[in-house]
């Protein structure tokens, strides 16, 4: 069964900020260029912690309903590099490889992804993390190799 999931954000305290619901199912806004990632990356101009919480496995998804939805910007710089504050690791969103139809995994939403779709070795590392997303890599970050072509494995 394919799980529907909200991006949660919460402060650095574990209190709920607000979600975004993006409407479809992982596989079906995991992508570079999706409006509602590119709107989460917007709002992380400032580090906050990030969940991509899944409907059926959690507390979170349920309690991100009794604060208001995130309204996503319309314009606004998204990052090349996408921070982890936490664990001092960064992706580069530019390195991200193609798949067989021409779209490329967005890392956001699978890093920080809860209740496991295990092919992937980093899917959910980055879970309840302080992330931000920028054009530039602070001092003493180390590079993650993101590199997932097939978002269908996730299923």
């Amino acid at each position: 069964m394919r799980q529907f999931y909200r991006a949660v954000l919460l402060d650095d305290d574990h209190r709920l900020i607000g979600y975004v619901e993006p409407g479809t199912q992982l596989d079906e806004h995991a992508w570079i260029g999706n409006h509602t990632v590119q709107g989460v990356e917007r709002l992380l101009c400032v580090p906050a912690r990030v969940v991509w919480a899944p409907r059926q496995s959690g507390e979170l998804y349920d309690a991100a309903a009794s604060v208001a939805p995130l309204v996503l910007p319309e314009h606004g710089c998204t990052g090349r590099y996408i921070l982890n504050h936490d664990q001092l690791g960064y992706v580069d969103k530019a390195t991200v490889r193609e798949n067989a139809g021409r779209h490329r995994v967005h890392p956001l939403p699978i890093l920080t992804a809860e209740g496991g779709f295990a092919p992937h070795a980093l899917a959910g590392t980055w879970a309840w993390d302080r992330i931000s997303v920028g054009d530039n890599v602070p001092a003493g970050f180390e590079l993650w190799k993101f590199d997932v072509a097939e978002l269908n494995q996730f299923q």
